[in-house]
């Protein structure tokens, strides 16, 4: 019987949600990673949010923190089992990575913002956060401890 760990790749504006012991990963610039874990049941999920707050028509929820941030989060507690109660969360990304004009375009930012308001109103803890700069970020949810390996491109690995 093989007991390794599935690795499960969240694309841009998507979410996934996965048990222990499997993996969860996504790659980051200026989108917004939050990864969601109950400790108690041991399910965790990422959600890859593109932008602040949907527009127009657009019925691809998971690409905006608002509504998705809310949809995911219900999502997590009646598939996942998870409860809001326990839910813990951590974000990264938000990066810099648009010139215009010789400006740079910080919807990273506006995404934190969005991001950060709705885990307030929803009741959600954020127990760690990365996020900002210039370069991109690859991150990985081990549904096993809660743990996120985050790699910011040439710089060290840290876990948070």
């Amino acid at each position: 019987m093989n007991d390794a760990p599935n690795i499960y790749t969240v694309g841009v504006g998507d979410a996934k949600i996965a048990r222990a012991p499997n993996q969860l990963k996504t790659l980051l610039g200026s989108c917004i990673g939050i990864a969601l874990y109950d400790p108690i049941v041991k399910v965790g999920g990422i959600l890859h949010i593109m932008l602040p707050k949907k527009i127009g028509n657009d019925q691809k929820l998971t690409k905006y923190a608002d509504p998705g941030l809310p949809f995911f989060i219900g999502q997590i507690i009646k598939n996942g089992g998870a409860s809001k109660n326990t839910l813990l969360a951590k974000i990264f990304g938000g990066a810099k990575m648009f010139e215009t004009a010789g400006k740079l375009i910080n919807i990273g930012e506006k995404n934190e913002h969005e991001v950060r308001r709705i885990l307030k109103e929803e009741g959600i803890k954020i127990v760690a956060a990365k996020t900002g700069g210039t370069k991109g970020y690859n991150i990985a949810l081990d549904t096993t401890t809660g743990n996120v390996e985050c790699r910011i491109f040439g710089e060290a690995v840290c876990i948070y």
